[in-house]
């Protein structure tokens, strides 16, 4: 292929590669980092993204530090030090700078290789900033309509578990199942709570951290009488009730009559995934001794049942062991992630 073609067609790529970057308002940058120096060279698309002008393309260190965000900058600057002198061979930030030209705050997301020596002396940095502002506006307005979602619906729980109360103090011989009932409503309002929990900017995903969660009430003594373990597995905000119902159900059930019912009672809670199968099994030990399978199942029992076929596609198993209660849960590993 002739020079002067060879040459054309570069200058085709480049300039669609610009195009590309400035559509999808992404900035290339160098950072020469030998001798420990921070010799800098932007593209126009960077400069761009930052509010810059082009005399700034080979801005400095201080430049680039002065410009991000006083409750980023600390941060920020510690991550990028301690990857560049560490033995990172990979780079990645999100922060906001504030723009020289409008003074907006901008979020950015960092993105970079670390080229080292021999020696693992880094010499070269070469990278992306992404301007990722509209993505977080997005995840923030989320947030606020979750957290005004979670208090809505606790609210409504509330408002409900008060009508029952109030209905069974005039009608006294309906006062235990309306007990049992308002028990109900207050685990359902604790797992929405959680599913929609956004302090960690993201719902609950495990069903571990999820089952701990939810028997955490019936562990605020000195010593917890209920263990978790197993995998994680992914858990959905549909699952999620369900889960909280069966959970609610057989810890009243042990608290009432079961090990819980006894000082020296305890519960293991194991979830494990097998195939396209999660496992959850609940084991009692330590508590009265228990002479047989009940003759007629309860409300809850129905009610839980009901939940885990029609939302989970559950199988539930159930031994009444001398040593305690053992109940064995099989469910749809794909309808839990729902």
């Amino acid at each position: 292929m002739p020079l002067n073609e060879a040459l054309k067609q570069l200058r085709s790529r480049e300039e669609e590669l610009a195009r590309v970057q400035r559509i999808g308002q992404i900035g290339g940058l160098e950072v020469d980092l030998r001798e420990g120096a921070f010799r800098n060279s932007r593209s126009p698309e960077y400069l761009a993204v930052h509010g810059l002008p082009p005399e700034a393309a080979n801005e400095t260190h201080e430049a680039w530090v002065a410009r991000i965000h006083p409750e980023d900058r600390d941060r920020v600057v510690s991550q990028f030090h301690r990857s560049v002198f560490g033995a990172d061979t990979e780079y990645e930030a999100e922060y906001r700078i504030i723009r020289p030209s409008d003074g907006e705050i901008r979020w950015i997301l960092a993105k970079a290789e670390i080229q080292r020596d021999e020696l693992g002396k880094s010499i070269k940095l070469v990278g992306a900033h992404i301007d990722i502002t509209a993505r977080r506006i997005a995840e923030e307005q989320r947030e606020l309509i979750a957290r005004e979602l979670q208090h809505r619906i606790g609210n409504i729980f509330a408002v409900i578990g008060s009508l029952i109360s109030m209905a069974a103090r005039a009608e006294p011989a309906s006062a235990k199942f309306a007990e049992e009932i308002v028990g109900r409503i207050r685990a359902l309002n604790r797992a929405h709570g959680i599913v929609l929990d956004q302090s960690g900017k993201r719902p609950a995903d495990n069903l571990l951290d999820l089952i701990g969660r939810l028997v955490a009430p019936y562990n605020s003594g000195a010593n917890p009488r209920m263990t978790v373990a197993g995998d994680h597995i992914e858990v959905g905000r549909s699952a999620s009730t369900a889960i909280a119902l069966v959970l609610h159900e057989l810890a009243t059930n042990a608290v009432k009559h079961g090990a819980l019912s006894s000082p020296a009672g305890s519960v293991e809670i194991d979830a494990r995934i097998s195939g396209e199968t999660v496992i959850l099994r609940w084991t009692e030990a330590g508590g009265p001794p228990v002479v047989g399978e009940p003759l007629k199942r309860g409300f809850g029992s129905e009610l839980v049942d009901r939940a885990l076929r029609s939302q989970l596609g559950a199988q539930t198993h159930f031994a009444w062991l001398p040593s305690g209660l053992v109940a064995m849960i099989e469910m749809d590993a794909n309808k839990i992630q729902l």
